[in-house]
């Protein structure tokens, strides 16, 4: 994966600690088959803190994992995308080590 910043530098980016990820993505269609596919997967959309019974939602097509790195967690949404026959406009994963949600 590249990223592209200001002033057209590039940086590749290897993703390949393990642990919580965050993947988001954008895609105009199948957004239960592309979400399903991913939590069959292993990935939540939602999660709690420890002690607490509240349980806190991801945005729509924002899902993590606690067992993957960046590069796999890219690698699974591309291949479900794939096998959905759906077209991944946007994606991003990113390592979190912290979560706070409303």
């Amino acid at each position: 994966m590249v990223l592209v910043l200001k002033y057209n530098l590039k940086l590749k980016i290897m993703g390949t600690t393990v642990g919580n990820i965050l993947l988001s993505y954008d895609i105009k269609n199948k957004h239960n088959d592309v979400k399903e596919g991913l939590q069959e997967l292993g990935y939540l959309d939602h999660f709690n803190f420890k002690g607490e019974t509240k349980i806190y939602y991801l945005p729509n097509t924002t899902l993590w994992h606690s067992k993957k790195s960046s590069n796999q967690a890219m690698s699974d949404l591309k291949s479900v995308c794939r096998n959905c026959n759906v077209t991944l406009e946007k994606g991003i994963v990113v390592k979190a080590t912290e979560f706070v949600s409303i």
